[in-house]
């Protein structure tokens, strides 16, 4: 059949074409029946065409639980999916989270970026993690035939200048010495070894909690990060490393005299045993908690790995050689040793001052 139209106010008409067994409406706004006519050709055009997109009402929240139920929960990790969940939860759907997908504006995009930076002085790095999110969940929705184009694509993130990074000023060698005396004295030695291996390996919280006495080689003083322990809700999992970069490397022979005696301290267990059955967030505190008992400088653990990574650099070791042995991806290798030991940056200083 033809396109009908008929007229449901002052400058309002509908517009009505069956195509392929289907039924296809559009309100439009004309001035005049002859206007309305022209609108209607177009519409039967763009129907014929397959250019012609129903409105299926989805709000940006509704799609985005699509998004999950129908993607992401199926191929991402646990921990990205909650990431996901908790950044459209703070900011994102109390912004867009009402309106339509199809009425998105790529301006509504650009004034929610510029928001995020200067109402909500999120960095520029988080501002931009937000507005690629929102560009994923579109980009399913023209692959799911719901949108034609991304509006969240080519915004602008503004800089955040008045947000400081968080300089980490990372132990002198005097404050490395009393650590490691006071951590020897440590009664705890789940969480004695789990500093340990966390000072002497650099390797992140989530690795060092999936590892498994299997993963050592006691003779060749080795070991082998193939997982990651991580936060879910109700409890852990394990996951495939971060980058999928399983690392091998040799460990300092004391640091593996450590592990044997807590592996006959807990019994010979078998060798598919976790070396530690704490929560990753209980590690966290009760580092915490440590360095306050023996009156340390208070440090995250994750400022263990920077340290680890400093004292190589600082030491002599190439920063290709460091970052594979780290399991960071050489192309953004460099952005992690930025942060000196005091000691070796006043080395740096005395070179520039006997440099005539």
């Amino acid at each position: 059949m033809a396109g009908t139209m008929r007229k449901r106010g002052k400058n309002s008409y509908f517009l009505e074409y069956m195509c392929e067994g289907e039924r296809y409406s559009q309100s439009v706004k004309a001035n005049s029946p002859t206007e309305a006519s022209k609108k209607l050709a177009l519409f039967v055009s763009e129907v014929e065409k397959g250019k012609y997109r129903k409105d299926t009402g989805l709000t940006f929240t509704e799609f985005a639980q699509m998004f999950f139920d129908k993607y992401a929960n199926d191929n991402l990790s646990p921990t990205t999916v909650r990431d996901y969940k908790n950044r459209i939860n703070k900011y994102i759907a109390d912004e867009i989270g009402t309106i339509k997908i199809t009425k998105l504006k790529r301006l509504h995009i650009q004034e929610l970026a510029n928001k995020l930076v200067i109402e909500y002085n999120l960095s520029s790095k988080t501002a931009k993690n937000d507005i690629n999110l929102i560009s994923s969940i579109l980009n399913k929705a023209i692959e799911w035939d719901y949108l034609d184009y991304n509006v969240a694509d080519k915004i602008s993130i503004p800089k955040n200048l008045k947000k400081q990074k968080k300089k980490v000023i990372l132990y002198s060698y005097d404050e490395i010495k009393t650590f490691l005396e006071q951590l020897e004295q440590l009664e705890d030695k789940e969480l004695q070894i789990a500093i340990y291996t966390s000072f002497y390996t650099g390797a992140r919280r989530g690795e060092v909690m999936a590892l498994t006495f299997k993963d050592f080689n006691f003779k060749r003083n080795t070991i082998d990060f193939n997982k990651n322990r991580v936060n879910v809700k109700g409890g852990t999992t394990e996951k495939d490393i971060k980058n999928h970069k399983n690392r091998q490397f040799y460990v300092p022979k004391k640091y593996i005299k450590k592990v044997v005696e807590y592996y006959n301290y807990l019994g010979k267990p078998k060798k598919e045993t976790r070396l530690f059955s704490i929560h990753p967030d209980t590690l966290s505190n009760n580092f915490k908690e440590f360095l306050k008992n023996n009156d340390l400088r208070e440090i995250n653990l994750k400022d263990l790995r920077a340290l680890n990574e400093s004292i190589l650099i600082n030491k002599g070791r190439d920063i290709v050689s460091t970052a594979k042995r780290l399991g960071h991806l050489p192309s953004t290798a460099t952005n992690y040793y930025l942060d000196q030991i005091p000691e070796e940056d006043k080395k740096a200083s005395e070179i520039l001052q006997n440099l005539f």
